[in-house]
């Protein structure tokens, strides 16, 4: 489940044309979910300051119900982040 819920980020990050990298992921899980169950996964993104994207994700059951949810921050690599803020050289 960590995993699905990880690449699911991964994606919504990537959707924003950014590389980042997995920085903190938490996990809650709700329910459980039998081998080869059906699930729909999907992941948002909340929040981007510089560098730092903070992102949601949640596998759903077959029959609606969440069974997992991950909260996870993820960190633009440098070549990902944009230009430095004007005068500090920092990224």
């Amino acid at each position: 489940m960590a995993t699905l819920l990880d690449e699911a980020m991964s994606k919504a990050v990537g959707a924003l044309g950014v590389t980042a990298l997995t920085a903190e992921l938490r996990v809650r899980f709700r329910r459980p979910v039998p081998s080869g169950q059906e699930v729909a996964v999907h992941g948002w993104v909340l929040d981007r300051r510089r560098r730092r994207i903070t992102v949601e994700a949640a596998v759903i059951g077959g029959d609606g119900a969440e069974c997992a949810h991950g909260w996870g921050t993820f960190l633009a690599t440098s070549n990902a982040a944009g230009p430095p803020e004007k005068g500090t050289g920092r990224l």
